[in-house]
């Protein structure tokens, strides 16, 4: 079982906060991890519910840190968010942060009709998030870029995204359509830019969040592994269901796909 797990591995998606980096800093064992699968030429992908920053700003970021990345390597959840905007022709009320709102280029946003919500802590107060409540209450359609509980970030935990899309949920009774992680369609649409081609079953997913890493991407088909890093807490295994596999770090994922001991 173990070597054709090895073999069903041709290609990786790799989240990024918690699993890669956290703040400004690579985690112990990501970019050996991450070489050493480019090296045996397994594709990767890196996808991220990263709301607060762009595909540039977040490149940027990640190469300060000592990682080598281009921008066609990223799959965020504000792209999955732009690609629902702009199929369901929707003119937005963006609540994002000015980095993230450049993703959004080009889309209409006068006289909205819908509210995309990330992560935006200059958005999150009484006044901005009653506009939004109003324009959901008219009929407006409410998009969340994630539902995350919380994150890992320098400070330690922070609050995430899902408790102010659980607030507008609440007050309008309204639900949202979520375009990250652990939607399916987040997973299929990453794999599809990697490698049209390429089976669900046939890729393994990387993340710290067993919930919405992990759990999700085997909903949607795909093998999933657990890492012990980042916003991972003992016991997180357990929670919500069973991952495929566990690991420690990125590193050791990467030695299991090579089928390196």
């Amino acid at each position: 079982m173990y070597i054709n797990e090895i073999k069903m591995a041709k290609a990786v998606l790799i989240d990024l906060s918690g699993t890669v980096h956290v703040g400004d800093s690579l985690i112990p064992g990501a970019k050996a991890g991450i070489d050493l699968l480019k090296s045996h030429g397994i594709p990767i992908k890196y996808v991220t519910n990263s709301s607060k920053e762009s595909k540039t700003y977040l490149k940027n970021r990640l190469c300060k840190a000592g990682l080598n990345v281009h921008e066609n390597e990223l799959f965020t959840s504000l792209t999955a968010a732009r690609n629902y905007v702009e199929s369901s022709k929707l003119r937005p009320l963006l609540l994002l942060e000015e980095e993230a709102i450049q993703e959004f280029h080009g889309i209409q946003t006068e006289n909205p009709n819908s509210v995309v919500v990330g992560l935006s802590p200059s958005n999150f107060h009484y006044h901005r998030l009653n506009e939004a409540f109003n324009l959901v209450k008219q009929g407006g359609t409410l998009v969340a870029i994630n539902k995350s509980r919380y994150m890992k970030t320098d400070q330690g935990l922070s609050i995430g995204t899902g408790a102010f899309v659980s607030t507008l949920e609440f007050a309008t009774d309204q639900k949202a359509h979520v375009v990250g992680k652990p939607s399916e369609q987040f997973f299929h649409l990453a794999l599809k830019e990697l490698n049209p081609a390429l089976l669900p079953h046939e890729a393994l997913m990387v993340g710290d969040d067993v919930r919405d890493d992990v759990l999700g991407a085997q909903q949607a088909g795909l093998k999933g592994a657990l890492v012990k890093t980042g916003k991972y807490l003992p016991g997180d295994e357990n929670k919500y269901g069973e991952p495929d596999h566990i690991f420690e770090s990125l590193e050791d994922v990467a030695k299991f796909v090579i089928g390196k001991p």
